[in-house]
């Protein structure tokens, strides 16, 4: 993946692997056995799925998210992440965007805004402020001023 990323031109300083979540194999095997099915999966296994993509991160020099480390620290009772053993529940997607969120923040700070602040964009006439000086090309705005005019009050 991180190969294919960078193919396309994604340099790997702007990559985030993350690993599966531990199983609750328990909570999965009860899942399992409504569909008729024995338990078909491991938690040893999902580890090493998730240390195969730790290697990966390091050996590329990407940043990586090992959920399977972190929801098991310290012995925590990782089954509420879970919804079924296996899928993120809620209490898990919350989980992951407190521990991704820092890693993308870090990487998109540097990164110059492409719009205006929210605050900058004039309410009567969004179009202006979004689209520049020049305004919409497809239509002159129907309901206020110009942009000259409409930023001289905020200029005086």
């Amino acid at each position: 993946m991180v190969r294919y990323l960078r193919s396309v031109g994604v340099a790997e300083s702007r990559v985030v692997l993350i690993t599966p979540p531990p199983l609750c194999e328990a909570a999965w095997e009860q899942q399992c056995l409504a569909q008729g099915h024995s338990l078909n999966r491991r938690n040893s296994v999902a580890g090493e799925y998730a240390r195969a993509c730790v290697q990966v991160a390091r050996s590329y020099g990407t940043d990586v998210l090992d959920l399977w480390a972190l929801m098991q620290e310290d012995n925590q009772d990782f089954s509420v992440y879970l919804s079924d053993g296996l899928h993120l529940s809620p209490k898990g997607n919350d989980f992951v965007f407190s521990h991704l969120w820092p890693l993308v923040e870090k990487k998109l700070a540097a990164l110059p805004l492409l719009l205006p602040y929210w605050k900058d964009v004039a309410a009567a006439n969004p179009e202006w402020s979004l689209l520049g000086e020049g305004g919409p090309v497809s239509a002159a705005p129907s309901v206020g001023c110009p942009p000259a005019q409409a930023h001289a009050e905020e200029r005086d």
